[in-house]
């Protein structure tokens, strides 16, 4: 008997023990990115919202709100019609893609967080907006990917996404603080 108890005392100590070095593990890789994403790594553990992304530019493109993750569901890229051609070429074989609209109050620096590869775009109109940096980090799970644009002010935009076979992606799309615009290391 009291090496059954004994045993299961071993297991549950050794589960908690894994689950902690997890715990870390996910926390270390969330520190690889080039700069400061606490905010963004914050926002993308809250329960994403699921929708389902536009194949079309026009009003129908479901609206996201800053500050919140969402789960899009894509479409073949096929059948996807964008804003503007995606800046990077990609195949179709087999690619998801998708729209999603937003609104800047504020001109400035904004960050979107993906947890595919997917290649994102931000358009005002029918004008790409050149992004201005990227980070990664594989071993961070949300998010992997993180594109930073430098955005105008009380403007409609558009998010497109390419280029990646992932059926879905969780995103966000952050404004920066002025502190973390500095590109801080973690």
């Amino acid at each position: 008997m009291r090496a059954a108890v004994l045993s299961l005392c071993l297991i549950g100590f050794t589960a908690c023990a894994l689950a902690g070095s997890a715990l870390a593990d996910e926390a270390d890789g969330c520190k690889k990115f080039a700069w400061d994403v606490s905010h963004e790594v914050a926002v993308m553990k809250q329960t994403p919202a699921p929708v389902t992304a536009g194949t079309k530019p026009g009003t129908q493109v479901p609206l996201v709100k800053l500050d919140k993750p969402y789960e899009l569901e894509l479409s073949p890229q096929s059948g996807v019609t964008y804003s503007a051609q995606p800046m990077k070429p990609t195949l179709n074989d087999s690619a998801q893609g998708g729209l999603v609209r937003f609104h800047t109050a504020k001109a400035g620096l904004y960050r979107v967080a993906i947890t595919t590869g997917h290649w994102v775009d931000v358009v005002d109109g029918d004008t790409p907006i050149k992004s201005k940096d990227f980070s990664g980090s594989r071993e961070c799970p949300r998010p992997h990917k993180i594109v930073e644009f430098e955005l105008p002010a009380n403007k409609d935009l558009v998010l497109q996404f390419s280029g990646s076979t992932d059926r879905s992606v969780v995103a966000s799309i952050t404004p920066v603080a002025a502190s973390s615009a500095a590109h801080a290391p973690n």
